[in-house]
């Protein structure tokens, strides 16, 4: 969602019922990604983690072929509602400002001037600049230590069949990947 209370993006995936810290969802190669501009497919495994009432969303893209990581984007959103593996719907309001990773992990941030122009037209915006600034700066520091939120992030997407694994299966390959 924008921060207007439009919706910006809407797409499905499968929920990965890894932690009751977080909450996580595969979304595979193939599945159309719907947003405001248009509809595309989704070229690459992706994996969207939300932890309850946070500031930050990471999405993280891995290849089709052997799942190595391609690239994460950060958002910086408002706090979520606590999800739970049984969420059957997450939704975010998302501050514009992002930290992005590219496939060799190098890190930048974007969209500053996005959030300013927002500050002008939505309070709300304006009144979390200091603290949405504050986790922009973190994300950037924790994505480039591949610590904090990405420390349950794999570098490799082990697996491509979530679907169809028990809760032990996933959670198994999980750790394997995280090691």
């Amino acid at each position: 969602m924008l921060v207007d209370g439009s919706e910006w993006g809407a797409w499905k995936g499968y929920q990965l019922p890894l932690s009751d810290e977080y909450v996580s969802i595969w979304t595979p190669v193939g599945t159309p990604m719907h947003w405001r501009p248009g509809t595309w497919i989704l070229e690459r495994h992706s994996l969207t983690y939300f932890w309850p009432h946070a500031w930050y969303t990471i999405h993280i893209g891995y290849d089709q072929q052997d799942g190595h990581f391609v690239s994460g984007y950060c958002d910086v959103v408002l706090p979520t509602d606590p999800y739970t593996s049984t969420s059957q719907r997450l939704i975010y309001v998302d501050l514009y400002v992002d930290v992005v990773i590219r496939e060799d992990f190098s890190v930048y941030t974007k969209d500053q001037e996005v959030f300013d122009r927002a500050a002008q037209r939505y309070p709300l915006v304006e009144q979390v600049r200091q603290r949405s600034f504050e986790v922009l700066a973190w994300l950037e520091e924790q994505a480039r230590q591949w610590s904090g939120p990405f420390a349950v992030v794999p570098r490799r997407l082990p697996l491509v069949n979530w679907e169809q694994l028990s809760v032990e299966e996933m959670r198994a390959a999980w750790r394997a990947a995280l090691q």
